[in-house]
């Protein structure tokens, strides 16, 4: 197959960033639309019990997500850092060991979920109504957590290979599958949970294949043989400390639904929980494009770093943060405008509503800035500068947040819940911020570090 060749070094940024972004975004959207789906037809066919089910159960996918993210997003940083350097043995290195690992963490973690499954469930804050039907989805969904690992390691190199559409189709085929089952398996054969869960995992599988079918048909940049595959513990050591920032971010965030699910039960129940789940569905289509922008500039800063191209390096981020916080503004709006109506797609009540409406608006209140602390983690990722994007992490969704869940609803009852997020993202900003520009002195004002 021919190959356009990506000019990272010299070609015009904003189309390019544009050119990667657009992609990633929608693929990021896609994957997001597996639970989103499932959410919005249970909650419509199957009723509140079985939304907070699912809801429960949403810890899940965080965990999966974390370990494919660490593998994926560390290979492929070191895929673009070594194309940088023109180091084509490394390259596919980086591909076969990032493999190795996604399988074998993503195996690992869907034994111990199968075992364990009831103290699981019960960290996760399942309550009694919820559980028949969190432990039906539960045990479905476990089963494909390799094939959900698989599906982003692919959809990352192929992206990262120059080929961003290509990587959004890669998610897009098993999204399809998804939805179209969903509506099958629900609304026709009324399976209810069992259903959202066995579209789920079938729409993952049918998205690793068709990945697979790319990478190993070489149609990307990656070249295939059983020698890039013989782990190397020093890159598989480096792809996990590039990428550890992305583990701690999707376990935080999955411990953070255990927080808020413990939290709201305490203070609203099942009602409580399933406008947690409307939210937090929401929230991932408000920051898709700053994540899209996030993943786009990935292989543009990593090439230009690789190359010693420093000032291109600041640029990009700067025209991707500026592009970010634009885009974010104007759905933003559109939360703020027609929160009622966004609740009702997901099968909303009345007493959704009164909790809902004043929880979204208040959730969602700073989030434009929350573009940036996106862009600031993968920005120290793509040059493999792993400890600010820890550090970021860690303290927006742990330290930060999580005393606030816990002591605002004092004040201010259900509505302090909250509050949390946004004084926690807004506290992320301003630590972001001060990294950034010491990153930035040091780039262009003293020599770059050892790379690998």
């Amino acid at each position: 197959m021919n190959e356009t060749k990506v000019d990272y070094l010299n070609g015009k940024l904003f189309p390019m960033i544009l050119k990667f972004s657009i992609p990633a975004a929608i693929s990021l959207l896609i994957t997001a639309i597996y639970n989103i789906v499932d959410r919005m037809f249970v909650g419509n066919f199957n009723g509140t019990s079985a939304l907070a089910g699912l809801s429960v159960c949403f810890p899940l996918s965080y965990m999966m997500m974390a370990f494919a993210l660490m593998c994926s997003a560390g290979g492929s940083t070191f895929f673009s850092l070594f194309s940088g350097q023109n180091e084509p043995e490394k390259m596919n290195q980086s591909f076969g060991n990032a493999m190795v690992l996604v399988c074998v963490f993503e195996i690992i973690l869907s034994a111990l979920l199968l075992i364990f499954p009831n103290p699981i469930l019960k960290v996760f804050g399942v309550t009694e109504t919820a559980y028949p039907y969190a432990i039906l989805y539960y045990r479905i969904v476990a089963l494909g957590c390799v094939f959900q690992g698989l599906s982003q390691l692919f959809c990352d190199f192929v992206r990262v290979s120059g080929k961003p559409v290509l990587g959004m189709c890669v998610t897009g085929i098993g999204a399809v599958t998804n939805i179209i089952l969903d509506a099958v398996f629900i609304i026709i054969f009324d399976w209810g949970v069992i259903g959202a869960a066995s579209a789920t995992v079938i729409g993952q599988i049918f998205s690793a294949l068709f990945g697979a079918y790319f990478v190993f048909g070489n149609r990307t940049q990656v070249k295939i043989s059983k020698d890039i595959f013989h782990l190397n513990k020093e890159l598989c050591l480096q792809i996990i400390s590039c990428g550890f920032a992305f583990w701690a971010a999707q376990m935080a965030m999955g411990f953070i639904s255990l927080v808020y699910n413990s939290q709201l039960g305490k203070y609203g129940g099942d009602i409580a929980i399933s406008v947690y789940a409307v939210i937090s569905s929401i929230m991932t289509f408000v920051i898709m494009p700053a994540s899209g922008i996030s993943q786009g500039i990935q292989p543009i800063i990593g090439n230009n770093y690789g190359s010693g191209n420093y000032r291109r390096v600041i640029s990009t981020l700067c025209q991707a943060a500026i592009f970010s916080v634009c885009i974010t503004c104007f759905i933003w709006m559109i939360v703020l405008v027609f929160p009622k109506q966004l609740l009702a797609a997901f099968g909303g009540t009345e007493e959704m509503f009164r909790i809902g409406i004043s929880g979204l608006r208040i959730n969602f209140c700073i989030t434009p800035v929350l573009g940036f602390v996106m862009l600031a983690t993968t920005f120290f990722q793509s040059i493999n500068r792993p400890a600010p994007s820890i550090i970021i992490t860690v303290l927006r969704q742990i330290v930060f947040l999580v005393p606030f869940i816990y002591v605002l609803p004092i004040p201010f009852e259900i509505n302090g819940i909250f509050f949390a997020q946004p004084i926690s993202d807004l506290l992320a900003t301003a630590l972001s911020i001060l990294l950034v520009l010491k990153e930035k002195k040091r780039m262009l004002f003293h020599s770059a570090p050892e790379l690998v």
